[in-house]
């Protein structure tokens, strides 16, 4: 009884309490529908965050390939011998190919024929298409083999030898 009069006295009528308690026990079995919608409403609103994209990898410097070495000479003896009328031979060595980036070596050997005896040796850098040659100094009445390498500066197995034969009058 003494619980009675302290309910009668918050609600003032038992029906009244009945009420409560039935909005209690509905409040009961909806609470974790409740919790599962504010769950589904935060996941709903929150922002999504985009990936920020990898840029994408910039492609490699493009390798500079060179041209093979192509050169003639000027004149051009061909097969045949060449003559020298004083005591040196002078010709020219025409790069035909393009130019590599770091130039050219051109390397000159003349020998006396058929022995083999070394007569001057020379090296010529460059970085001019046309370049001006000339023998050591040739014996009157004899023959020698003149061999011109023309090798790039930056890739030495670029390269191109040629060999002829000037006898001297």
């Amino acid at each position: 009884m003494h619980t009675e009069i302290f309910a009668q006295g918050i609600f003032g009528n038992p029906s009244k309490l009945l009420n409560f308690i039935k909005i209690q026990n509905m409040f009961n079995r909806s609470l974790p529908l409740i919790c599962i919608m504010m769950v589904c409403l935060t996941i709903s609103c929150t922002k999504k965050t985009t990936p920020t994209p990898t840029p994408p990898t910039p492609p490699p410097p493009p390798v500079e390939v060179e041209e093979n070495i192509l050169f003639t000479l000027d004149p051009d003896p061909g097969t045949t011998t060449a003559t020298a009328l004083s005591g040196t031979y002078s010709f020219k060595v025409i790069l035909s190919s393009k130019m590599p980036s770091t130039g050219i070596s051109i390397d000159i050997t003349t020998k006396a024929d058929p022995s083999g005896t070394l007569l001057d040796s020379k090296n010529v850098k460059s970085t001019v298409a046309s370049n001006d040659i000339s023998t050591g100094t040739l014996a009157s009445g004899s023959l020698y083999s003149v061999t011109v390498a023309v090798t790039s500066q930056k890739t030495a197995s670029n390269s191109l030898t040629k060999t002829f034969k000037v006898a001297r009058k």
